[in-house]
């Protein structure tokens, strides 16, 4: 699965962060992704940093997240339901 995932975090302090998978290795960079990243299928992750904490500490699940619009998926509907599946979290809900 070689693909860019652009995090767009609103909230109190506000950043952009560009996770690239690439040969089975997960690089995490701050900013958004560079022209060389965009040559990879591109996933967008937008949303305030509360609600994404609690997706990524398994709090809430992501599709609840999206469906009451708290974060947002742009990309193909295969990648985003990978996204919410790449890591294996204890569940807490």
């Amino acid at each position: 699965m070689d693909r860019v995932i652009h995090f767009i975090i609103s909230g109190e302090e506000p950043c952009e962060y560009t996770g690239v998978i690439k040969s089975q290795v997960l690089t995490i960079k701050e900013g958004a992704p560079t022209e060389d990243d965009l040559k990879l299928k591109l996933l967008v992750v937008t949303g305030d940093s509360t609600s994404l904490v609690e997706m990524f500490d398994g709090i809430k699940p992501p599709m609840t997240l999206v469906n009451k619009k708290l974060i947002q998926m742009k990309g193909s509907v295969i990648d985003s339901m990978s996204f919410s599946r790449l890591w294996d979290i204890q569940k807490k809900y």
